[in-house]
């Protein structure tokens, strides 16, 4: 009992006057080291307790409980300021915030497409970054929006990295597997894949497989092919990889006609960083993080408390 007092006596100087660990070593004629030690083991023995102020009300929750769910190196939550419906201008400065901080020299960067990726990197600053390398990861569209194309995007990051582009000169989506397969053989498109393979960053959306996807209203994939894809479990892409919601990928009848980055090929880069936005999109995201390829994780605060919701995370 006696030893139980002195170490709230111990607490008390430490954490409420502020006394430091030498200090209270003297005036116990103790080492530093054991006072180290008896500190230490405060909160162990009940005699503290650790609280973090703000932690429950700002979104640092949110983004601790999805980190420590998927196994996430990194989650940041973006405020919308209550305009969940037009969250992305938030999200894409967020975003562009992370990788203005993130890329550095000598990086190899790889990107798909989408207006998301767009909106981020039309934030980013102008850097000198010469020495990266930015890598066109999904095969081209032929859409009426330059904004939303896959090689429009790799070059206005290289232009703001004032930086080399390197293109994948192929279509994403091709009619027949035959067609692929002559494609893959092509010399410049094998070095496009073995540019992906170095990469030590991709940064990408994540695409919903619903009649409302932008894949389905832009004519990359007949209404048929989402709905086959969704009667074999599949929710989400990756780079229009089709992920189920188990987070598995495997055996999709369309992967043998979609040209763009493997998911054996991402999950195999140091950093994958996921942006994504929209409550529509809370099952897809799930679908995607589950597969383990994703470890940053870039969101909107309404889709980050619809997902802990839905995942029963509190």
């Amino acid at each position: 009992m006696e030893r139980n007092s002195l170490y709230i006596k111990i607490a008390h100087w430490y954490y409420n006057l502020g006394m430091t660990q030498d200090e209270i070593a003297k005036r116990l004629s103790y080492t530093r080291q054991r006072v180290n030690r008896i500190i230490s083991s405060l909160a162990d023995m009940g005699i503290v307790t650790i609280k973090v102020n703000g932690y429950e009300q700002g979104n640092v929750k949110y983004e601790t409980l999805i980190e420590e769910h998927f196994g996430l190196k990194q989650v940041i939550v973006a405020d919308s300021y209550g305009e969940s419906d037009n969250y992305l201008p938030s999200l894409a400065s967020v975003a562009a915030q992370y990788l203005d901080d993130y890329i550095q020299p000598k990086m190899t960067i790889g990107v798909s497409w989408g207006i998301t990726l767009a909106e981020t990197i039309a934030r980013l600053s102008y850097s000198k970054k010469n020495d990266c390398m930015v890598v066109q990861m999904v095969g081209a569209q032929n859409f009426d929006k330059d904004i939303l194309k896959s090689d429009q995007i790799a070059r206005a990051l290289s232009e703001k990295l004032d930086c080399a582009c390197y293109m994948l000169y192929a279509p994403v989506v091709v009619d027949h597997p035959e067609t692929k397969a002559m494609l893959m053989a092509e010399k410049s498109i094998k070095k496009s894949f073995e540019h992906m393979k170095r990469c030590d960053l991709a940064v990408f959306g994540v695409g919903q497989l619903t009649p409302d996807s932008t894949m389905y209203k832009r004519g990359l994939l007949k209404e048929e092919d989402i709905q086959e894809l969704r009667e074999e479990g599949f929710r989400g892409d990756i780079c229009l990889n089709p992920i189920r919601l188990d987070g598995t990928w495997d055996n999709c009848f369309i992967k043998d006609r979609i040209i763009t980055v493997g998911m054996e090929v991402l999950k195999q880069i140091p950093n994958v960083v996921a942006i994504a936005g929209g409550e529509d999109k809370t099952e897809a995201i799930i679908s995607c993080l589950k597969s383990k390829c994703i470890s940053t994780l870039i969101i909107d605060d309404a889709t980050a408390k619809r997902m802990v919701a839905t995942l029963n995370l509190i």
